[in-house]
């Protein structure tokens, strides 16, 4: 089987800095990902340059299918000498992740690696190399449908240390903490999260180092079908619905007229929630057959809110306490970061006489803005975002 290989990170900058000293590089390849943690001696500018030459090296070279030898030569070489500790030095976490659900590690210098497989913490065996005088040590395992893989840098086993805890967050505590979060927490970005903000608090806000965190999680490959909005002529109607008929996975209805063009179209009817209490967003409806139906402008921009806040590491704690909410926003937000590997989109052109009313800023222009940022930030979570227009 092949799988979608979902990944996430976020890093936290060292207090006071404007750079952050760990980078993380993604290559794509035919049969999967290579993915490296640097983490640059010291913190700033600096820490941030060797970090980035460190892991662009290795991302590039590996992808040529270089060995890891002459990986490792080429960054000893290339790497500046700092002028204060008279030495180059970056630590490393190298992932070959393929779609087979093989993972092969290669790790120098960082916080060992955290496996999960049915939830349970796994201890793959290293076998330990030197190269050039760096003592390596390598792994390799087979993942299944949602065990997931997390990478740390050093700045999330320091935190705490000064502020809440006396000697920081240990691996022992972490992987703890990891095995006890509650089974739902599987989607790449909630996990991600889910360690950064503890890491956050555990700094009292005002992180000691560079932190950064990567999960990793295989997915089976499943489509969300988003339709929203009603054709821009009314004789497409059955278009439409035809594709909603064909649509296989997860389909989404986001709209009253299309939900309502949808449901007459293939004989059906639509069940408000009313118990839904929601003073941002209106209630969710449910049709058999249909994952989820909801209102259209206000839920997308929700949506679309909430997407962006995943983005930024500061609203790890305030995206986490969002995703609890029980509403159209929040469901389509968990459909499509924690089970679509595809989503695709049905947007009609249709102009809704209601929101052309004096006082109602949305308009047409809007709504192809709205679709465009959708479809842009659900691409920057690595899913393939596929438009069609009606």
């Amino acid at each position: 089987m092949n799988y979608h290989i979902d990944v996430f990170h976020h890093s936290l900058n060292k207090y006071g800095e404007e750079l952050c000293g760990d980078h993380i590089e993604i290559a794509s390849y035919e049969d999967g990902k290579i993915i490296v943690l640097s983490d640059g001696l010291g913190s700033g500018v600096k820490a941030n340059i060797l970090a980035t030459l460190t892991a662009k090296i290795a991302v590039t070279m590996l992808k040529e299918n270089s060995t890891i030898e002459d990986t490792l030569d080429t960054i000893t070489k290339t790497l500046p000498i700092c002028q204060v500790r008279k030495m180059a030095y970056s630590t490393f976490t190298i992932i070959k992740a393929e779609n087979s659900g093989l993972v092969k590690i290669i790790e120098f210098d960082n916080p060992s690696y955290f496996y999960f497989s049915h939830r349970n913490l796994m201890m793959p065996e290293k076998k330990t190399r030197i190269i050039h005088g760096k003592t390596i040590l390598e792994s390799s395992f087979i993942m299944g449908v949602d065990d997931y893989l997390m990478v740390i840098s050093d700045g999330v086993v320091h935190a705490g240390v000064g502020e809440l805890l006396n000697f920081g967050w240990t691996s022992k505590e972490i992987g703890e903490y990891l095995e006890n979060l509650p089974k739902e927490v599987k989607a790449s970005p909630l996990l991600t999260n889910e360690v950064l903000s503890y890491t956050d608090v555990l700094y009292n806000g005002k992180p000691g180092d560079d932190a950064t965190v990567l999960s990793l999680t295989m997915k089976k490959k499943k489509s969300l079908h988003l339709f929203t909005g009603p054709p821009g002529k009314k004789e497409d109607d059955p278009v439409l619905i035809q594709a909603y008929e064909a649509a296989e996975g997860l389909k989404v209805i986001s709209g009253g007229t299309t939900a309502n063009i949808i449901s007459n179209g293939i004989g059906q009817t639509i069940k408000i929630d009313l118990s839904q209490k929601n003073e941002l967003l209106p209630p969710m409806g449910a049709m058999e057959g249909a994952t989820l139906v909801t209102e259209g402008v206000l839920t997308l921009a929700q949506v679309i809110s909430i997407l962006e806040d995943f983005q930024d590491p500061n609203k790890s704690i305030e995206v986490l306490m969002r995703m609890t909410k029980v509403d159209g926003a929040t469901r389509l937000c968990q459909l499509i970061l924690e089970e679509a590997t595809e989503v695709i989109i049905w947007m009609g052109t249709a102009v809704n006489p209601a929101h052309q009313e004096p006082g109602f800023s949305y308009h047409y222009h809007y709504k192809v803005g709205q679709i465009e940022k959708l479809r842009n930030i659900i691409s920057d979570f690595g899913k393939e975002v596929i438009l069609y227009t009606l």
